[in-house]
């Protein structure tokens, strides 16, 4: 399938989607969204695909919404209709079963920040940028950024981030906890590139159902959870990963799990 405003590439079991708008610092709009939410569930649909990385192209990851857009007359409900069809990739991406990577090669500014921490690993070249810069516009962050940047990095942070819009750079975002490794730029693609086969070459079935409990550990209570743990658990104990996984384990080799 073509695509307009992202570039998709399938190499082993790893799909990579790249927001290929390098000119205007692959600005969000929703015809990205639209093409961002199809190759999401195109990768989750197929079954050979055990890994997604998301990307940019040019010097940016991406610097979020389009402020052509915001300079123009449009009422609230005109507004709020873009919001909602823009953050539905951004659910898609969420609920993925399957582990996502962001690989952060610029400035990630705004939407595109909350784009970055919706993936479930971030990886950021020591160029990068981390803005949640709506306050200088007179916003507040969307595409998810309120729940995802509280979460990783804690309510006192977060609001240090959001209410003064200021910049950091790869290395304070690693510290704060907001992303997981910073690598030279030169070798950011390998460095996602090995980590993506890592996550690729795991029991896809059980690091979906983990991932998915992650999500929900914040908004559920601890015997909701174990419950949730205890049922999950049953039933992955009859995946043929798990047979593969204790099969390697007594036969004292590398397992190799096929996503099911």
């Amino acid at each position: 399938m073509s695509y307009e405003s992202i570039l998709v590439k399938k190499e082993g079991k790893v799909s990579t989607i790249t927001l290929n708008r390098p000119q205007s610092m692959n600005f969000l709009d929703p015809v990205m969204a639209e093409e961002m939410e199809q190759a999401l569930r195109d990768a989750e649909k197929d079954e050979g695909v055990r890994a997604i990385v998301i990307t940019g192209a040019g010097r940016a990851f991406s610097a979020g919404g389009d402020v052509k857009f915001m300079k123009e007359d449009h009422t609230a409900y005109e507004f709020y209709q873009r919001m909602d069809y823009i953050t539905r990739f951004v659910r898609a991406l969420i609920s993925l079963p399957k582990p996502v990577i962001a690989s952060v090669n610029g400035p990630a500014v705004g939407g595109g920040c909350s784009i970055a921490l919706a993936a479930d690993m971030i990886l950021a070249a020591e160029t990068a940028t981390f803005a949640e810069a709506f306050v200088r516009i007179g916003l507040i962050p969307d595409c998810g950024g309120i729940f995802l940047l509280s979460r990783r990095i804690g309510l006192t942070r977060a609001k240090d981030l959001v209410l003064t819009g200021r910049t950091i750079d790869a290395r304070e975002a690693e510290r704060m906890g907001m992303i997981n490794r910073v690598v030279p730029a030169e070798a950011l693609e390998e460095e996602t590139r090995k980590m993506a086969q890592e996550l690729a070459a795991g029991p896809t079935l059980a690091m979906g159902i983990a991932k998915r409990l992650l999500n929900q550990s914040y908004e559920s209570d601890f015997e909701t959870l174990l419950r949730l743990e205890n049922s999950n658990q049953a039933l992955l104990r009859l995946s043929g990963d798990h047979r593969e996984g204790v099969k390697a384990f007594f036969e004292k080799r590398k397992p190799e799990f096929k996503g099911r």
